[in-house]
């Protein structure tokens, strides 16, 4: 398989490495976490040419835009008719689990489900809104190859519902378990292009799978083993689709020997902070999980050596406190620790440096970047996550 230039030439896709910097703007405190959603963002999509080309064959895609998106969508969901749900699975290539859910889970394992279905509501969102631009020839959004341009309008229709059929499945674990389903919010994301969006696809898939790691541990701790077979075979379907992600941006399909392990206090923050709308979250609150202060990466684009790096996190105070360090976040391994240098505080956001030791680590794929009030030493990403001030910062190496 292989994409044309033009596909693999936009928005820096071809260097060896980017930043994703997850919020520009401030709110909260300079220690302690925060309570709000980050923004500012762009839109991610804008009005359909004259000529739209034909949708894929098979069973019509529920395509739709918005600037903020919202559902329901041309097919119902998030409420799936009988009727809706089978043409859904027609497009997604095959069905949920038939079983029956497991029930009688943990409360912990409950906050996990509830992440999942808030985290699938939003994957919905985006390829339905990606899949809107790249099918209406939206500006930036265009393929010219007639070829290419079929295959990623096939690759996206599937990932699309199978994402619908990924949060329609979590939200039942949750009515079998006698919960209210999660609702969906509204969302804004963070790109005005193909090669934009398919660069945020891959990222924030990696902090998925990362974060599909620690439900897994979560679940194996509190005995909850009826979800782990139906939980692993999601993170095999989004690693197959973030192999597609990495070959259209001109990497290897496989990123790394050991997929970088995430939280899932890092993954709701990151989503909190990035995409979604503020204020328009129907019953968030159910979810039991804080959202950090952002943490920006500026440094852009980060090349795979040895560097110093610098970060900015919004604050209230006119000195940063002591004893914060910089927290990195990769492969399998034990977190590394590094100090907070020439940090300073001007106009209510905190610049400061620290230190990127890539060649001893070999720091490729996801790196997560995180400000603690501790210098640890910590054992897992979920020993960083409770001592966390600001994060996800995150930062993707070939």
């Amino acid at each position: 398989m292989r994409f044309s230039t033009s596909l693999l030439a936009g928005a820096g896709l071809l260097s060896a490495a980017y930043a994703i910097p997850v919020a520009s703007s401030g709110w909260g405190e300079w220690e302690g976490q925060g309570n709000g959603a980050g923004g500012g963002y762009g839109p991610g999509s804008s009005q359909p040419s004259s000529t739209p080309a034909p949708p894929p064959a098979g069973p019509p895609a529920p395509l739709k835009s918005g600037n903020p998106f919202s559902f329901p969508l041309s097919n119902g969901f998030p409420n799936l008719s009988p009727g809706a749900l089978n043409a859904t699975a027609i497009q997604a290539h095959g069905t949920e689990p038939n079983g029956g859910a497991p029930t009688g889970l943990a409360a912990d394992d409950l906050t996990s489900v509830r992440f999942i279905a808030f985290n699938e509501l939003f994957e919905v969102a985006f390829f339905t809104d990606l899949l809107f631009n790249i099918t209406n020839n939206v500006a930036g959004f265009t393929i010219d190859d007639h070829n290419t341009r079929q295959l990623v309008i096939n690759a996206i229709t599937a990932i699309q519902a199978q994402e619908e059929l990924h949060a329609d499945n979590a939200n039942k674990i949750l009515v079998a378990n006698g919960q209210a389903p999660i609702q969906a919010c509204q969302y804004k994301f963070p790109s005005a292009s193909l090669d934009d969006a398919i660069a945020f696809a891959k990222t924030f898939t990696d902090v998925t799978l990362g974060t599909l790691q620690d439900v897994q541990l979560h679940l194996a701790n509190n005995n909850d083993d009826g979800v782990v077979p139906v939980i692993g075979s999601v993170i095999g379907q989004e690693g197959e689709q973030n192999g597609f992600f990495r070959l259209f941006g001109g990497l290897i399909p496989s990123e790394l020997p050991f997929l970088t392990r995430s939280t899932r206090e890092f993954a709701f923050s990151v989503l909190n902070q990035a995409v979604v709308v503020p204020g328009t979250c129907p019953n968030e609150n159910l979810i039991d999980l804080p959202i950090f202060l952002p943490l920006t990466v500026n440094t852009s684009p980060i090349q795979p050596k040895d560097q110093t790096l610098s970060f900015s996190v919004p604050v209230d105070k006119s000195s940063p406190p002591s004893g914060l360090s910089l927290v990195y976040i990769n492969s399998q391994n034990v977190p590394i620790v590094e100090k907070i240098q020439n940090a300073q505080v001007a106009d209510g956001v905190a610049t400061f440096d620290a230190f990127f030791p890539y060649s001893e680590n070999l720091l490729n794929g996801l790196t997560i970047a995180a400000l603690t009030s501790s210098a640890g030493p910590f054992t897992s990403a979920e020993d960083v996550a409770k001592v966390t001030i600001a994060g996800p910062g995150l930062i993707e190496i070939l």
